[in-house]
């Protein structure tokens, strides 16, 4: 079996852990009698946490190797899981516990990546980014359908075990995935060289354009992947559906046209050039986290199929900015400029769900609740549009070529 498949499958597995409280939140603010600011607070804990690991991860890549880090946090992460649904019993426990999730398993998203980039060609990197990227949502599909459904069924702690196996098992398939790949370390590492990063050179124009791009998609990603699901649930609880059949719902809505959208989109970067794919599904993702909170009041189907749409063009720009940034920045620099851009905007991103969950204690209305949201889908569009008006050569290929600038 191709080698970047199984690594795609190893990844699915391992991204359940990271959507198991997001599942499992519909049944956990009854039954652990949470406020929506504080179940947007337990999330906000994961998502720093996830970005300081990523930071950590990104800067070691390039020292221990990606393959290495990406094995050790691959188990790492499994095992923290297990202990989260031995465990965590109340909003307190929970709030400790999911730390350690973050710590251990967010480690794993920026050495995939860069063992991806590693093993394509610029012309095909938005491809292979994006069906890695798509692995993970199919894993996230999995962890909020299953952590959701088992959850209603047998409770949250019997939904966090089902989470725990299916990452168990991603990191068995990567160990085995890479078995025979060499470790490879960025060079200049090896060589010890102290020379210190010229980030003024790393960080040209093209680069802050990207990051801020970045930045504000992290902010809509994580509010609407923390939040959406809880949505979902509450508008089609009326309708009389099984516990099974709304999960798949849920599931299928947020994350299925999510793992499409970052395998198409990311194709169509490397024929139509990175800007101009930036710049629609920004404006888009904008557009549609505006409407799907107030979809609520229009009824069921509304929401369903704005929240699918939006889910689509809301992911959609996470491999094309990956890709345009290895397009950049020079390998030498690249793991660590990746933990650059992953502590700001996860760091950044990680307060969107509890700023969510804030303003929909304060207005009692979900659209209101979105509205931060789209604001961060609003300034993706606008830094996407000052990416196209740059014109300069990266990383040996031209702009115009690659980016579209």
């Amino acid at each position: 079996m191709n080698r970047q498949l199984l690594l795609c499958i190893g990844r699915a597995g391992t991204c359940m852990g990271t959507m198991a409280f997001a599942g499992a939140l519909p049944v956990l603010r009854s039954v652990w009698h949470m406020d929506a600011t504080t179940a947007g607070a337990i999330q906000t804990a994961f998502n720093l946490s996830n970005a300081v690991a990523l930071l950590v991860a990104s800067w070691l890549s390039d020292s221990l190797g990606a393959k290495r880090v990406y094995l050790a946090c691959t188990w790492a992460g499994a095992a923290a899981l297990v202990m989260f649904a031995i465990f965590a019993r109340s909003p307190h426990t929970a709030l400790i516990l999911i730390v350690f999730v973050g710590l251990t398993q967010g480690g794993a998203y920026t050495p995939a990546l860069l063992l991806v980039a590693d093993w394509s060609s610029p012309a095909e990197r938005g491809r292979a980014m994006g069906q890695m990227l798509a692995a993970g949502s199919f894993g996230y599909l999995l962890s909020v359908s299953l952590s959701m459904w088992v959850a209603r069924a047998y409770g949250p702690a019997a939904g966090f075990a089902i989470c725990a196996i299916g990452a168990l098992a991603g990191a068995m398939v990567g160990q085995f995935s890479l078995k025979g790949v060499e470790n490879r370390r960025c060079q200049r590492e090896a060589e010890g060289s102290s020379e210190p990063i010229q980030w003024k050179s790393v960080f040209g124009t093209t680069s802050v354009c990207l990051l801020v791009g970045y930045v504000a998609h992290c902010w809509e990603l994580l509010g609407s992947w923390a939040w959406t699901p809880t949505l979902l649930a509450t508008v089609l609880q009326p309708s009389g559906l099984g516990a099974m059949t709304i999960s798949l719902i849920v599931g299928g809505t947020v994350h299925l046209s999510g793992m499409i959208a970052t395998g198409v989109v990311g194709a169509l970067s490397d024929r139509w050039g990175r800007s101009r794919v930036l710049i629609c599904v920004g404006a888009m993702g904008a557009l549609c986290s505006t409407l799907i909170g107030w979809s609520e009041q229009w009824g069921a189907g509304w929401v369903i199929a704005l929240a699918a749409i939006g889910s689509f063009f809301i992911l959609a720009d996470s491999g094309v900015l990956s890709a345009a940034m290895t397009d950049e920045v020079p390998a030498v620099y690249l793991g660590r400029v990746m933990g650059v851009r992953s502590i700001l905007g996860f760091g950044a991103g990680a307060l969107a769900p509890m700023t969510f969950g804030a303003t929909l204690d304060w207005t009692h209305q979900w659209g209101w609740a979105y509205m931060p949201l789209a604001a961060g889908g609003l300034v993706a569009f606008l830094a996407a549009l000052g990416l196209r008006k740059i014109s300069q050569p990266v990383a040996g290929i031209t702009a115009l070529a690659r980016t579209d600038l």
